[in-house]
């Protein structure tokens, strides 16, 4: 009688939700065994790693790698850059689209739009923040926002919830029933790189080698980049 192979266990931002879920027919046949993904913001899957989380790699900012493995969570140097991602800004199908083309109509949009979407705990939330703060209009941006402590930011957009949402493309592109109108301009765009991470108790360098290689084949790339991002 044979066992079930044991799953390939993997925590990931949101980020890559929609690339992994387009290629894990091609991962579970190229390591021979299904994979099994606990997906989260970055905030929130170094939480659950310091509470005892656990898999074989995870998929988060590369500044969260490097943290996880100076705390002897991940293996040091198993840190791979694998994509990157810009910010941008959605609205409800169909809506007028504000120009955010400069910094100075990226400044007046937030400050005439009556409704704001953002992340409390990805990468894209805690720059926009910092990002507001350098601006100049916290405080005004900040009371009137709704701050989503999970999930994504087009959702209560896409409900006609709120006006305007503010998310990485590659998240925003997760959404049915908005319209994503711009990244933010270059001197307020913050690329954020998504790499990956060994867990110091994994024994899969195997499969881990092979995913690694996958996500280099043209045809994931292609994937990755259909899905807003970067591939590095």
């Amino acid at each position: 009688m044979t066992t079930n192979p044991k799953p390939f266990r993997i925590l990931s931002t949101l980020a890559v939700r929609n690339v992994l879920k387009k290629i894990t027919p091609e991962i579970e046949h190229t390591i021979g065994r299904p994979i099994e993904i606990d997906y989260g913001a970055t905030m929130q899957l170094c939480e659950r790693i310091r509470s005892g989380s656990r898999g074989d790699i995870v998929l988060a900012v590369a500044s969260a790698i490097d943290e996880l493995a100076g705390e002897d969570f991940l293996r040091p140097g198993s840190r791979v850059d694998l994509v990157s991602s810009d910010v941008g800004m959605a609205v409800k199908k169909g809506a007028h689209a504000p120009n955010i083309s400069t910094v100075e109509a990226l400044k007046a949009t937030l400050l005439a739009t009556p409704s704001i979407v953002m992340s409390k705990q990805g990468a894209s939330g805690l720059y926009f923040a910092s990002l507001i703060k350098r601006l100049g209009i916290e405080n005004e941006v900040l009371a009137k926002a709704t701050i989503l402590a999970e999930g994504l930011t087009g959702e209560p957009v896409a409900r006609g919830e709120a006006v305007l949402a503010v998310q990485q493309m590659s998240e925003l592109m997760q959404v049915s029933g908005i319209d994503i109108f711009a990244k933010l301009p270059a001197a307020a765009q913050q690329s954020t790189i998504f790499s990956l991470g060994v867990f110091k108790e994994s024994t899969e360098d195997k499969a881990i080698a092979q995913i690694i290689a996958l996500m280099r084949t043209p045809a994931v790339t292609e994937v990755i980049r259909a899905q807003g991002l970067d591939p590095l």
